[in-house]
């Protein structure tokens, strides 16, 4: 039996758990740039779209291309157009072709914690990919190209930045993980760390596909999920050398077929979250922050018991107050919403809401935490729901027309 004492601490932890997140959500309000990547090659989409989303009305505003073909990326004001052009110039010399298309593909899209750039995984299916940096108009959102710089692997698929904006980290689906120094003008380095993951099982027939990598909230620890392998991997993450090296324990190994595709921590950093592609499954792990090892808490479909057609999962994340967990099933066409155990961090179905489209990739809880966007990939369209903060459930507000939507991100606007 716990002591008075043991029990007043344990009031407390769990008090701190649940205001600090309200607090951020609090603070969030304001104007925001909501950019969405496109996929262009197979695709109709044309690059990066920017929308202008004010928080407190929960209005959406499309205002146009940010970046991408040049021609149609800067349409606008004479004065501001050149540096862009100029820009994307010399970035992609002496590629004619990279610089008339501009950005190509970009997938995956992360932000600097400075707000000042932007960063994305332009896959190249089986070629080899490259990640791009821009630099953000605070005025318009547009977004001037800085630098190209290969992944050092193929069909780069997850980009993320550490929490001392000195380094981008990038999963490529083909084999590698990679850290790409960032300098003090936001342009990329040529990489510094390249994890080369093996093969597994007999003559390693289980190939590698890493499908993002995301670090701890200490900044010690990057969380590498790889889909080939059924595994999540940790490495030790040194942010001033910009190198990755494996942790002992160096993974958990989860249930075959699990594919394990994205991961996330709980704001309290006490519990974490994978989802599988090809399970559907969602496990709740509980993480030692010190050792840098997960222990398994719990596993749950994100599919209705009811539903036995043919689906797969894709984003995940869990609501910045805490209490609840969104995951996206492609094929259901769904956003499965699970309200969270603040104590165990096992999670229980709240409603599994329609996405109002089909093939929902990627989905994004703006800063407030009030309101869920969800980019519905082959039905070219990206829809709004309002977030109801005492169930976690969904309520469609609008739809915008965007061409094969994929990876989305928020950043404050002036």
């Amino acid at each position: 039996m716990l002591t008075f004492g043991q029990r007043c601490a344990a009031v407390t932890f769990f008090l701190a758990c649940a205001l600090v997140p309200l607090a951020g959500v609090a603070s969030a309000q304001g104007d925001y740039w909501m950019y969405v990547g496109t996929w262009t090659s197979w695709g109709q989409g044309k690059g990066i779209y920017v929308f202008k989303f004010q928080s407190s009305a929960g209005k959406v505003e499309a205002m146009g291309i940010a970046a991408g073909r040049l021609w149609q990326s800067n349409r606008d004001a004479l004065a501001s157009s050149p540096p862009r052009v100029f820009a994307q110039f010399w970035t992609e010399w002496p590629s004619v072709k990279k610089m008339i298309l501009g950005v190509h593909d970009p997938n995956y899209l992360t932000v600097h914690p400075n707000g000042r750039y932007l960063y994305t995984a332009d896959s190249n299916y089986d070629k080899a990919g490259d990640v791009s940096a821009f630099q953000v108009d605070p005025e318009t959102g547009k977004l001037t190209m800085l630098t190209t710089k290969s992944s050092a692997g193929v069909q780069p698929c997850f980009v993320s930045v550490d929490k001392t904006g000195k380094n981008l980290l990038v999963a490529n689906f083909g084999d590698t993980v990679a850290v790409l120094p960032i300098n003090a003008t936001g342009h990329l380095l040529d990489a510094t760390s390249v994890v080369q993951l093996d093969g597994w099982g007999p003559d390693q027939a289980r190939k590698p596909h890493p499908h993002s990598v995301t670090v701890s909230p200490d900044n010690r620890f990057a969380i590498v999920t790889d889909m080939g392998r059924d595994e999540v991997l940790v490495y030790r993450f040194d942010a001033n050398k910009g190198t990755l090296t494996p942790n002992d324990p160096a993974f958990i190994k989860l249930p075959s077929g699990t594919n394990p595709r994205h991961f996330c921590f709980h704001p309290n950093g006490i519990f974490g979250y994978v989802n599988g592609e090809s399970g559907s499954h969602i496990t709740a792990m509980r993480w030692d922050g010190q050792r840098g090892a997960f222990t398994p808490i719990d596993t749950i479909s994100s599919l209705p018991k009811d539903f036995h057609g043919a689906s797969i999962g894709a984003e995940m994340l869990v609501h910045p107050n805490g209490r609840f967990l969104y995951a996206s099933n492609r094929g259901h066409d769904s956003i499965a919403v699970f309200a969270i155990d603040p104590a165990k961090g096992t999670l229980a179905p709240v409603e599994y809401a329609s996405a109002h489209g089909k093939t929902p990739e990627h989905f994004l809880i703006d800063p407030t935490g009030n309101y869920l966007f969800v980019a519905n990939l082959f039905s070219g369209n990206l829809v709004q729901f309002r977030i109801d903060q005492q169930t976690g459930r969904l309520d469609p507000v609008s739809s915008f027309g965007v061409p094969n939507p994929a990876g989305m991100k928020f950043l404050q606007a002036k």
